[in-house]
């Protein structure tokens, strides 16, 4: 995806780290990007709180890695699938094992917080979609 980015941190589960809401990045670069996930990967992979969404408005692609540990993605397929299958991926059918867990971790929550300090958030409500 071609910069500038934006993202969308869904907080829909918050543990005292702030509001629940949509948090969204103001339009930042690759390297922000990748200091952003580095930075804050503990948190991104191993609790559930939130949905994370990246978006290129030059590309009209949008990235979402939800709260189930899924991705999805909108935009320019073709080169997604390439990118994929480069790292090893291979069609599938995805299934979310019912019944399941979401973990929101309380030695996280100081993790979390760093996320709202990241950037200069715009936080708007949650939508009907985003509540658990």
């Amino acid at each position: 995806m071609a910069p500038p980015f934006y993202l969308l941190y869904v907080l829909h589960t918050p543990r005292g780290e702030g509001a629940a809401g949509r948090y969204q990045s103001p339009a930042i670069e690759a390297s922000d990007l990748r200091q952003f996930l580095a930075r804050h990967a503990r948190y991104l992979s191993a609790d559930a709180r939130f949905d994370l969404w990246a978006h290129s408005p030059a590309e009209g692609a949008t990235v979402i890695w939800d709260r189930h540990d899924q991705l999805f993605a909108y935009g320019p397929l073709s080169r997604y699938e390439h990118v994929l299958k480069s790292l090893g991926f291979a069609p599938g059918k995805v299934e979310v094992p019912s019944p399941h867990q979401h973990f929101y971790r309380a030695e996280l929550d100081g993790d979390a917080a760093g996320v709202l300090e990241a950037f200069s958030w715009f936080h708007s409500p949650l939508r009907e979609e985003d509540e658990q």
